[in-house]
């Protein structure tokens, strides 16, 4: 997965370093020149910070005209659909994940081992990044709720592990374990309510439990290191397995705060076996999405551009780089990246989406 993950940044660098050395419009695919294929209609776009030239409608109206069904995707509010883990805290079908999972969704779609659910957002706390579900009564299924560790006590270099569904467009349904220790008994810039810890995770993780070797939950698995801010940030180094977690006793807090009778039907201390987490653990997409919907991949495009005035406005920068929904695997990316003294806006994008389109339409063809 390491391998993976640098041939992704590797070639979405390299995407973008062809794309500046060309004064006009054309297209650069990933390195594996994998064919881009089968994905449906819905298109997330990724607008830029700021839109001064007012591109995002006129990309926008150009994705509709293609036949897409366009949604603005934001770092607080994550395409319906976003992916992650979470798990059972109740008999009666609480469902405990992060709250960037859920995004602004008030629904979200459950899997428990393979079985799908509905469930209702009860609570979210954005600050602690932390959410509490309920699945709806009428498909309860019966559950077995995990145990939380009572003690606010972490040991650096203590065995931990998690279980959950990451990349599960590629990997399937089926929960992931993985095993590492606590590396630091703090977090990002030594945040004391967050944990440190090795056990590899990936997109999908998030939301899951974090539990100590006898299956006690001692945090919920909430982020890892951001591989090309971390790229850029060190000039040249991608971190390795460098994990957060959010501390068990901000996680008991939380849940006092929200419900205080499922705080007080919470079991504590309890120790489980992996099998028994794994029953447990669930995967959760925001939204109430189909089966359908699922099965499909589904397009990521991130907008970026430089626009100057010369006679009339122009674009110095123009581009969209194309991500799969589920992988954030890059593949290809359209535009121009030098300045044309011949070219206009208008010109510039319209040539960009006729790239686009032969693109998407070869890749159907293959």
């Amino acid at each position: 997965m390491k391998a993976s993950l640098a041939n992704s940044v590797v070639a979405l660098l390299l995407g973008i370093g062809l794309l500046q050395g060309c004064a006009s419009t054309r297209v650069v695919k990933n390195s594996d020149n994998k064919p881009i294929q089968n994905y449906t209609t819905d298109l997330y776009l990724i607008p830029p910070a700021k839109d001064p030239r007012k591109v995002v409608p006129v990309v926008v109206r150009e994705f509709e005209t293609m036949g897409f069904r366009v949604s603005l995707m934001t770092p607080d509010k994550p395409g319906a659909g976003s992916q992650g883990t979470g798990f059972v805290i109740s008999s009666n079908g609480h469902v405990l994940t992060c709250a960037h999972v859920i995004g602004e969704e008030q629904t979200a779609t459950v899997r428990i081992s393979g079985a799908r659910y509905e469930a209702d957002v009860v609570h979210k706390d954005k600050e602690k990044d932390l959410a509490l579900l309920k699945i709806r009564k009428e498909n309860i299924p019966a559950l077995m709720p995990v145990s939380f560790r009572k003690e606010k006590r972490y040991g650096m270099g203590e065995d931990v592990s998690t279980v959950g569904f990451p990349l599960s467009n590629l990997l399937g349904n089926s929960a992931r374990y993985t095993k590492g220790s606590i590396s630091s008994t703090t977090g990002l810039k030594d945040d004391p309510k967050q944990l440190q810890f090795s056990a590899q995770i990936q997109p999908g993780n998030s939301g899951g439990p974090l539990f100590d070797k006898d299956g006690i939950v001692l945090g919920v698995v909430s982020q890892t290191l951001s591989p090309l801010r971390t790229l850029s940030d060190t000039g040249g180094s991608l971190p390795q397995n460098i994990n957060f977690a959010i501390k068990g006793e901000v996680v008991l807090e939380y849940l006092a705060a929200a419900d205080k009778d499922l705080y007080g039907s919470l079991a504590f201390n309890k120790g489980y076996s992996i099998d028994d987490i794994q029953k447990s653990v669930v995967k959760i997409r925001s939204g109430i999405v189909t089966e359908e919907w699922e099965k499909r991949p589904k397009l990521v495009a991130r907008l970026e551009y430089v626009s100057l005035w010369d006679v009339w406005y122009k674009f110095s920068v123009f581009f969209i780089r194309f991500f799969d929904f589920d992988s954030h695997d890059f593949l290809f990316a359209a535009g121009q990246s030098r300045f044309n003294a011949l070219s206009t806006e208008e010109k510039v994008i319209k040539e960009t989406f006729v790239e686009i389109q032969k693109t998407l339409r070869a890749g159907t063809a293959q």
